[in-house]
């Protein structure tokens, strides 16, 4: 707050009246002092403008890169403005009301509600000029039931199917399905015939008739099952049922694929028929045989009595040492009876 007081100053006196010396000195003193009081109050506002300057500057913004507190305000632009201008929140809601309601039907659109549907007419989404390139949805809802594809429409049945278009193409286009397709293959409209035999067998299926028609292939030259059980019959011929198969026959023959070879092999090691005639030929008979050579026979026991044969070490074992010419005998042993012919002994 300025401290400064308005000086007295004698500047004025009457015609004829000079300044007196004093007044001059209280004119200079009283001048100084108001000169150093503005000076006290022109430094202290000074000061006082530099710190209120400073505070004030302290709530701007940059103009480069700004930064905002709080709420800013500005002119809004026109619904049809464009440039740089700042968008304000009234601008940004009357160009979002105007898009919303391009894509939301308006309360006050034609509608109608069933089963708690509202449905609404004459309200498209885009146009046929102006036309959205993709639809990317979670699901899509038709409440009329109708999906429409350039002039064609796929619509839904009242049993839960979809009907589909006349003419209706599977892959390519040329690949049309018939219009009576759904006759066609009830049980009552499809039927099978067979037609003379052939090179080989086909099924083929007349798209106009519904019937298909089978083409066996011949069997002429073909064996007939019982063909192949006579044949076979007739190599078992008679064979027992243990060898009527190659199964059986191969264990009977030992599994043994050479067969032939190794009998063949083992028949080599065998004596030939001439060979045991004539070695039975050299046997002598039974009854009363007549032996060549020294025969042989096993030695019966000391005291065996039987019919037996009696070798010549049987013999030996059984006299002893008897001497019969006269002689004394060294060693008198048990012997059979002796009978000698030729004189008294």
């Amino acid at each position: 707050m300025s401290t400064y007081t308005t000086p007295t100053l004698v500047l004025r006196v009457p015609t004829g009246v000079s300044l007196t010396n004093q007044q001059v000195d209280d004119n200079f003193s009283n001048l100084l002092t108001g000169i150093g009081e503005v000076n006290t109050d022109s430094t202290a506002s000074i000061s006082q403008l530099s710190s209120d300057l400073n505070s004030s500057i302290a709530l701007k913004s940059n103009i480069t890169n700004p930064t905002f507190l709080g709420l800013v305000q500005a002119p809004t632009p026109s619904n049809t403005a464009a440039g740089a201008s700042v968008a304000t929140v009234g601008f940004v809601n009357t160009r979002l009301f105007n898009l919303v309601g391009n894509i939301r039907p308006s309360t006050t659109a034609t509608s109608s509600t069933v089963g708690g549907v509202t449905t609404y007419s004459g309200i498209d989404l885009g146009t046929p000029t102006k036309r959205f390139a993709n639809l990317y949805v979670e699901s899509g809802h038709f409440a009329a039931q109708t999906i429409t594809v350039g002039t064609a429409s796929i619509s839904a049945s009242n049993t839960g199917g979809v009907v589909l278009p006349a003419n209706t193409s599977v892959g390519p286009a040329s690949n049309i399905i018939p219009t009576n397709l759904a006759d066609k293959i009830e049980l009552t409209s499809l039927s099978a015939q067979n037609a003379t035999e052939g090179i080989s067998s086909s099924l083929s299926y007349d798209d106009t008739t519904g019937v298909f028609t089978f083409t066996p292939v011949s069997l002429t030259g073909f064996a007939t099952t019982q063909d192949v059980t006579n044949a076979i019959n007739s190599l078992v011929d008679s064979a027992p049922n243990t060898l009527d198969t190659l199964n059986e026959l191969a264990a009977a023959l030992g599994d043994d694929s050479n067969f032939a070879g190794n009998l063949t092999t083992t028949l080599a090691t065998k004596a030939s028929i001439t060979y045991v005639d004539n070695e039975i030929a050299s046997l002598s008979t039974l009854h009363s045989p007549i032996f060549t050579g020294i025969p042989t026979a096993p030695t019966a026991a000391p005291t065996t009595n039987t019919t037996q044969l009696a070798t010549t070490a049987f013999v030996l074992a059984n006299s002893g040492g008897l001497n019969i010419d006269g002689g004394t005998a060294t060693t008198i042993r048990n012997t059979s009876t002796i009978a000698l012919n030729g004189g008294g002994a």
